[in-house]
């Protein structure tokens, strides 16, 4: 299965988005030039495994959330609707959303569910 570049480079500006860096931020974390992350998130440019372990490294997420799409047995969430949801949060509302879930798990699992 080939890599779908168009759809990583989406993630990708989608997570920096959300970690809420620019392109200009983003590049010097990465100690790469803006045109080369632009060029990737426009799928122009495909980023080497190195530079793609660096930007989940930077991003504080797993390869497989930037290649959930291309992988056949992912058990990541990046694509799921709790996750995106979060993606939309900010810390507080996240830690408070995060509790909830692991309380409203607690209970499912206590009815047997």
């Amino acid at each position: 299965m080939a890599l779908d570049y168009t759809a990583l480079g989406k993630r990708i500006s989608t997570f920096r988005s959300a970690s809420g860096l620019t392109q200009e931020q983003f590049c010097e974390k990465l100690n790469v030039s803006r045109k080369h992350i632009s060029q990737i998130e426009a799928a122009i440019s495909r980023p080497s495994l190195e530079t793609l372990v660096d930007i989940a490294n930077v991003l504080n997420i797993s390869a497989d959330d930037l290649l959930v799409d291309s992988l056949t047995h992912s058990a990541s969430t990046a694509d799921s609707e709790i996750h995106r949801l979060l993606l939309d949060c900010n810390a507080i509302e996240q830690e408070i959303l995060t509790r909830m879930v692991k309380e409203m798990k607690a209970i499912l699992y206590g009815l047997g569910v």
